[in-house]
C-alpha cells in the first residue's frame, strides 16, 4: 500500500468508520424478504399440534428457494415463549410442519430470519383440558403458556398473620379453564397452618385465607376432591417470619420446644410438646424460659429481668436471669414431694407471667433405718424390717426396696417390696442349716440409700460363741453369749483377764433364764465386778452347768474387747 493510502486509511479509522468491508447486493439476484402463510383454522387449543405451511418469498412475491431454518415465535412475545418448536425447517422455499402452541388467547404466529418476517392470520386458541390445580401466593401472578405457570416471587408472611391463597383450575400448559366450580381441599407442611377445611372454585378460580404459624420456609397444598383426575399443586416456598415478642414460655426435662403450636388450651401446654419428667424431692434439676412471639416462636427477648415462682415450696439459683435467647435457671429444687407441682417464669418488668409447669416430685431414699438381729440360728426365718426415709427425714410410701445375700450361704426371701404408709417393709432372711457357722452380709437399697448389714448364722453344732466378737467403742459396748444347754442345770458364767483371774461371774439358778434347756443368752458389757471397764484384749468366757450328780456341762470361748 502506498503511503498516501496508508495514510488514508488512518484517517477514515481515526474518524470512527467502519472499515469492515459492507457486503454487495447483486440486483439481479432475488433475495428473501417475506413469508408467506396458509389460513391457520380457528379455533386451536393450547397444547395441541397445529398444522402450518409457510412459503418463502422474494421481493417480487414469488417464491424464494429457502433450505434451512428460521425462527418461530407468536405475535404475544417475540422471545418463542408460547409457540414450540422455536425454529422449523424450509426446504426449496416451503415449511410444511406441525407446532404447538401453549397459550390460550387471540393471536398470530410469526415466522422470521433476518430481516424477512411474515405473520399469519389471527385465530384463537382456546385452553385445553382441565388438567391440574395452580396454587398462587400473595406476590406471585399465574403465568399461562409458560414452564411452571408462575411468575414473582412470594411475599413474606408474619407468623400468625392471615394472607390470600389464589387457587386456579388450569389445562397442562397453565392456562386458567374459567368453566369449572370443583372441591377443593388445603395441606401445608407446616403442621400447625391455619387453612380452610375445603373451598369451591367458582369459574376456574377461587381466593382462600391462610395462616402459617411455624417460623420458617413452608408450602401449601391445593388438593382435588377425592376421584377427580385432576393434580394437586404445591405452592412456591414461602419464608414465615417471627412476630414480636408476646409471651414467655417455660421448659423442664422431658419437654421440646413446639414453635407455632396452634393449642390453645394452656393445660395442653401450647409451644412444647413431651410430658416433663419427674424429679426428685431436695434434688437440683434446671429449667429454660424461651421469649417467644404470639406462635411461640422463639424470637430475642426484651433484656427483662425474670425469675421463677411456684405456689409449693421451691428454690432456684440463680434468683433472677436476663431473658435474651434464653434464661436458664440450672437449680431448681422442690422441698416437698407430690404430684402436680407448679412452677411459673415472671417478668419483673412487665409483670407478665408463663403459663403453669406442673411436675411431679417424687421422694427418694436416702436413709434406711434397718432392725435386724446382730445373730441368727440356722433354719430359722428371721424378719429384716426397713423404714425407708427422704431427705427430709419423711418415711416414703410405695418406695422399691431390695435386697440381697452378697456374702454367705443364706438367702432373702423377698428381694423386692415396696414400703407400706408408714414407710416400712420387712423382707424375710434364712439359712440353711450347715456343719459350720457363719457371717452373712445383706445388701438393702432404695433410690439412693445403699447399706450392708452383717448378721451372725449360729448353726447347731455350736454350743457356745459371742457376738459381737470382738466388740467394743468399734461396734457395740456388748456382746451377748449364746450357749446351748442338753438338760436344765445351774449355771455359772466366768469371764477370766489374759493372765487368768477372774474379773465377772454370775450364777443362774437351774431352770431360770440362762439355765434352762436349750438355748440361752446373756450379755457382757466388758465391766468387771466392780462395774469398770476392763482393758482392752483377749478374755476367756467360761460357762458351767452343774447339777446333784455333778458337771453337766463345760466349755470356753475367748471374746476380744477393743476400746
Amino acid at each position: 500500500m502506498s503511503a498516501v493510502g496508508m495514510l488514508l486509511l488512518l484517517s477514515v479509522n481515526s474518524l470512527g468508520f467502519n472499515t469492515e468491508p459492507t457486503p454487495v447486493t447483486n440486483p439481479n439476484v432475488p433475495q428473501l424478504t417475506s413469508f408467506a402463510w396458509d389460513v391457520i383454522d380457528s379455533p386451536q387449543y393450547a397444547g395441541e399440534s397445529v398444522s402450518v405451511v409457510i412459503r418463502a418469498r422474494d421481493e417480487n412475491g414469488n417464491s424464494y428457494p429457502l433450505n434451512g431454518t428460521a425462527g418461530l415465535a407468536t405475535t404475544l412475545d417475540d422471545a418463542n415463549s408460547y409457540v414450540y418448536p422455536a425454529y422449523v425447517e424450509f426446504k426449496d422455499g416451503v415449511c410444511g410442519t406441525r407446532v404447538v402452541v401453549t397459550i390460550a388467547d387471540s393471536l398470530a404466529l410469526k415466522c422470521q430470519k433476518g430481516a424477512a418476517a411474515g405473520i399469519s392470520n389471527v385465530f384463537q386458541v382456546l385452553p385445553g383440558a382441565m388438567n391440574r390445580l395452580m396454587a398462587i401466593l400473595p406476590g406471585e401472578q399465574l403465568a399461562p403458556g409458560v414452564p411452571g405457570g408462575i411468575s414473582g416471587r412470594p411475599e413474606d408472611q408474619a407468623a400468625g398473620d392471615t394472607f390470600s391463597v389464589s387457587v386456579y383450575l388450569t389445562d397442562e400448559w397453565y392456562n386458567k379453564i374459567e368453566s369449572g366450580d370443583d372441591s377443593i381441599f388445603f395441606g401445608s407442611d407446616d403442621q400447625y397452618a391455619r387453612l380452610p377445611e375445603g373451598g369451591q372454585l367458582s369459574d376456574g378460580t377461587g381466593s382462600f385465607p391462610a395462616s402459617l404459624r411455624a417460623a420458617g420456609l413452608h408450602r401449601v397444598y391445593a388438593l382435588p376432591a377425592s376421584g377427580e383426575s385432576l393434580l394437586a399443586d404445591t405452592s412456591s416456598t414461602v419464608t414465615v417470619t417471627p412476630g414480636p415478642f408476646t409471651q414467655m414460655l417455660l421448659v423442664a426435662p422431658g419437654e421440646t420446644l413446639q414453635p407455632g403450636d396452634t393449642t390453645l388450651l394452656r393445660w395442653d401446654t401450647p409451644g412444647k410438646t413431651g410430658a416433663p419428667t419427674p424429679q426428685y424431692l431436695r434434688r437440683p434439676f434446671a429449667v429454660a424460659v424461651y421469649p417467644c412471639d404470639r406462635c411461640w416462636n422463639l424470637v430475642s427477648g426484651p433484656n427483662d429481668t425474670v425469675f421463677l415462682r411456684s405456689d409449693f415450696p421451691v428454690a432456684f439459683q440463680p434468683p433472677a436471669a436476663l431473658l435474651r435467647d434464653s434464661a436458664v435457671f440450672g437449680e431448681v429444687q422442690f422441698n416437698t414431694a407430690g404430684p402436680n407441682q407448679n412452677i411459673r417464669a415472671v417478668d419483673q418488668v412487665t409483670g407478665n407471667e408463663s403459663y403453669d409447669t406442673r411436675l411431679n416430685i417424687r421422694a427418694l431414699g436416702i436413709t434406711l433405718d434397718i432392725t435386724a438381729p446382730d445373730t441368727v440360728r440356722s433354719g430359722d426365718t428371721t424378719p429384716v424390717l426397713v423404714r425407708v426415709l427422704d431427705a427430709n427425714g419423711d418415711p416414703i410410701v410405695a418406695a422399691l426396696v431390695q435386697s440381697s445375700v452378697v456374702k454367705g450361704s443364706g438367702t432373702m426371701l423377698d428381694p423386692a417390696l415396696l414400703t407400706d404408709t408408714l414407710g416400712y417393709t420387712a423382707a424375710r432372711f434364712v439359712c440353711m442349716p450347715s456343719p459350720a457357722s457363719e457371717r452373712d452380709s445383706i445388701r438393702i437399697n432404695s433410690g439412693e440409700a445403699d447399706t450392708v448389714i452383717g448378721i451372725y448364722v449360729r448353726h447347731l453344732s455350736d454350743s457356745l460363741f459371742a457376738f459381737p466378737n470382738p466388740f467394743g467403742s468399734v461396734n457395740s459396748n456388748r456382746t451377748l453369749i449364746f450357749y446351748s444347754l442338753h438338760r436344765a442345770s445351774s449355771v455359772r458364767v466366768t469371764i477370766y483377764d489374759p493372765f487368768g483371774n477372774e474379773v465377772w461371774a454370775k450364777r443362774f439358778s437351774q431352770g431360770e433364764p440362762g439355765a434352762m434347756l436349750g438355748d440361752n443368752t446373756i450379755y457382757w458389757d466388758g465391766t468387771n465386778k466392780k462395774g469398770q471397764r476392763v482393758a482392752s484384749g483377749i478374755y476367756l468366757v467360761q460357762i458351767l452347768g452343774t447339777l446333784s450328780t455333778g458337771i453337766d456341762y463345760k466349755s470356753l470361748y475367748r471374746v476380744g474387747v477393743v476400746w
